[in-house]
């Protein structure tokens, strides 16, 4: 055939939506940067919620340290119900299957209500044993099992906001998520501070005016959230319809959430664990206030999370919707870009964490205590955050594109292999501390990182059917 004559190749079909006509740097940015605000702002709430807890007593911030842990188990579901929920309307939304986005929606939300019904009952009988367990005693013990308590009825709610976010951001629309979290975190920050220093009636509530703020921030974020889906604000309508159980749908998200609930919820133990052993610290080697200095530490550090995790958001939702489009090499393209960006602004933190340690620490509290063993901890962390940006953004790339098998397995032996076994040995067995204890997570997000390369590398995760 003459080449004159040879048929001129199909063009790029492209995304639609949101993203359509934008250029791949444009799609990552408008991806990122709503996501990355909104990431600042629930930093701010839980820097906020430590620092009034900072400045109560150290007892209060071991406290408050434990139970932010115990909350995060709590999110476990709702967050496995978001990893599975923004991979099938990413690929449904690339597709141009709206009715199939808009079911996942209505069944998302009916699962995240009755896991929420679910963990507030077991939450409350097992709040004061989870604070026992990492050795809480007298006034910290009282004011963990006081702030769980509380927290718990609110865990209904959550699960609308949560899963409705993670809804909306698998559509591409990240803006109405950001907004509706800036009421959420301006009212959690401002609620705290009220209640905890505030002028007579509404001060001197203590730890637990902190919970009652995070339970009033969730229930207005969750009908904030239910608004705007009813009303289509975000490019995904809920039909009241769509609440009632549908089988085959519930089972499609489950077959994605059960893989990353399982990695989530062994990653919440293995960090758990790694508070017991951080609590036998405590106890063995005379450290009274290391419970508290590491949930400091673990605030400050929190900074880091904040690009990692906008970037990985963007590389997640380019994941599903490029693949859904039949166009793996993009997808690849789009997560690398992600990837590099997070990367370069995460190892720009850990410099920060490594100059000006104790600076940061200061700002969280005023014990001497905690401003002698805190700021160490940060120099450690702070050289191994483009290691960190890796797991994060990788792994994140991979749930969105409905790979959360492999990412489990390969979480699950870095923390019990590496992670809980480097800890003891360090923190305890060597005597080194607190100080031990972070050598060994840090050196494991440095292998945890070399390995969800390794997958990216690899590529099972583009052939994965959702």
């Amino acid at each position: 055939m003459d080449a004159a004559e040879e048929k001129p190749a199909e063009p790029k079909r492209e995304l639609s939506g949101k993203l359509a006509g934008l250029t791949l740097p444009q799609q990552v940015f408008t991806l990122a940067l709503w996501p990355l605000l909104e990431q600042v702002l629930s930093f701010l709430v839980g820097f906020v919620d430590t620092m009034l807890a900072g400045r109560l007593s150290v007892e209060a911030a071991g406290a408050i340290g434990v139970a932010a842990y115990v909350v995060w188990a709590v999110n476990l579901i709702q967050m496995a119900l978001g990893v599975g929920s923004t991979a099938i309307v990413s690929r449904a939304i690339g597709a141009r299957n709206r009715r199939v986005a808009n079911a996942v929606l209505g069944q998302s939300l009916t699962l995240a209500v009755c896991a929420g019904l679910a963990t507030m009952g077991a939450l409350y009988a097992a709040a004061p044993t989870l604070g026992a367990f990492i050795s809480l005693k007298g006034e910290s013990l009282e004011y963990a099992t006081l702030f769980l308590r509380t927290v718990c009825f609110a865990t209904p709610l959550s699960g609308v906001l949560f899963v409705g976010m993670a809804c909306l951001r698998g559509a591409g629309d990240v803006v109405t998520p950001f907004r509706v979290m800036v009421v959420v975190n301006t009212v959690n920050a401002l609620a705290s501070a009220l209640l905890v220093f505030g002028p007579a009636p509404f001060g001197g509530h203590g730890v637990q005016g902190i919970a009652i703020a995070t339970v009033l921030a969730w229930a207005l974020g969750a009908t904030l959230m239910a608004v705007a889906l009813l009303r289509n604000w975000g490019g995904l309508r809920l039909h009241w319809r769509r609440l009632g159980f549908d089988g085959p749908t519930i089972a499609r998200i489950a077959r994605l959430a059960a893989p990353n609930f399982l990695e989530s919820s062994g990653v919440w133990i293995g960090q758990f664990l790694v508070l017991w052993v951080v609590g036998q610290v405590s106890l063995k080697l005379g450290t009274p206030a290391a419970v508290a200095a590491h949930a400091v530490a673990v605030r400050v550090e929190a900074i880091s999370y904040l690009p990692g995790t906008a970037m990985g958001i963007a590389a997640a939702t380019l994941a599903g919707q490029y693949l859904g489009l039949g166009d793996p090499a993009r997808a690849r393209q789009a997560i690398r870009l992600c990837w590099f960006a997070g990367m370069a602004i995460m190892g720009c933190v850990g410099l920060v964490f490594v100059l000006v340690p104790e600076q940061l620490v200061r700002i969280m509290t005023d014990k001497p205590e905690l401003l002698e063993l805190a700021p160490p901890l940060l120099r450690i962390c702070g050289p191994i955050e483009v290691f960190f940006a890796t797991h994060i953004i990788l792994s994140m790339a991979m749930r969105g594109a409905g790979d959360t098998r492999v990412p489990m397995l390969l979480a699950y032996f870095c923390i019990y292999c590496l992670r809980l076994p480097a800890a003891y040995f360090l923190g305890l067995t060597c005597g080194l501390g607190l100080s031990g204890v972070w050598y060994a997570l840090c050196g494991e997000l440095v292998v945890r990182g070399m390995l969800f390369y390794a997958r990216f590398r690899q590529g099972g995760w583009q052939r994965v059917k959702v």
